[in-house]
């Protein structure tokens, strides 16, 4: 991802480093000349390299990251830096062709002089902006992403235990299973290690998987009681949330605007 907004930049006409583990240590010279500063790295590496750097980054520049997850990383950039800070979150990956109708996250946290050339920089490349607070947006990305990486793990880890075979049984299964397995394949071909570090690391994966382990043992439970009742009454409740949905963008997305969201920057 530091690899392609590079390009980004460097399409725009900036004069754009990258500096890499293998560039170790970073430059004094090159941190303070540099007007904007992105930190494309692991969510473990964050504290470390602010440390290191953060000291000679200008009261007048721009820090930014694109972590998946926000609020510790900002902490972290405002506790070690003098800079304006704008936490950034694009939610796509680098095989993404352009910023066109892709979805990025600002959570600016410092940010009086920058904030409007930036955001207006990834407008004008087709992005839509959701500009957030970094729990809000933490809380989202606990269900976007953690929810659905668990999920998915647990989904394989079940399949193995099964042990299923999908190229004896996935003719078997229907469109709709295939492609559950697609999503579960799609998500692994990104290294194990990042989804951990972005469940680990998001302040509301907990509560979120709290719950769906509350939903979901009380699901079990019924089903090897035989309550029939109970587990109809459980699925009309999501039938009713889907239909609700369907039906009306006002209530589909009410929890967004609850928790601080501006559905005016959302394709549904």
């Amino acid at each position: 991802m530091g690899s392609w907004f590079a390009s980004l930049f460097r399409e725009a006409g900036m004069d754009t480093v990258i500096s890499d583990l293998k560039d170790s240590p970073v430059s004094d010279k090159l941190v303070a000349s540099s007007d904007v500063i992105m930190l494309a790295t692991p969510l473990t590496a964050i504290e470390d390299i602010m440390k290191s750097i953060g000291r000679m980054i200008r009261p007048d520049a721009l820090l930014l990251d694109i972590s998946s997850v926000k609020r510790d990383p900002i902490d972290l950039m405002l506790k070690y830096s003098q800079s304006e800070v704008i936490g950034t979150h694009p939610l796509f990956g680098p095989s993404t062709a352009s910023l066109m109708d892709q979805i990025v996250f600002l959570c600016p946290s410092r940010a009086r002089r920058w904030m409007k050339p930036f955001q207006n920089f990834l407008e004008e490349a087709g992005a839509k902006i959701t500009v957030i607070a970094p729990d809000k947006h933490d809380k989202l990305m606990a269900c976007f992403q953690t929810l659905r990486h668990i999920m998915l793990t647990c989904l394989g880890q079940t399949l193995i235990g099964m042990g299923f075979n999908s190229h004896q049984q996935i003719n078997c299964s229907g469109a709709w299973f295939g492609q559950l397995l697609e999503m579960m394949r799609h998500q692994f071909k990104q290294p194990s290690d990042l989804y951990a570090d972005l469940a680990i690391a998001n302040p509301y994966s907990v509560e979120t998987l709290s719950l769906f382990l509350k939903s979901f043992a009380e699901m079990a439970n019924n089903v090897s009681a035989g309550n029939r009742d109970q587990v109809v009454s459980s699925m009309n409740q999501v039938a009713q949330f889907c239909a609700a949905e369907a039906t009306s963008n006002d209530s589909s997305w009410g929890w967004w605007r609850d928790i601080g969201g501006d559905s005016r920057h959302i394709e549904v």
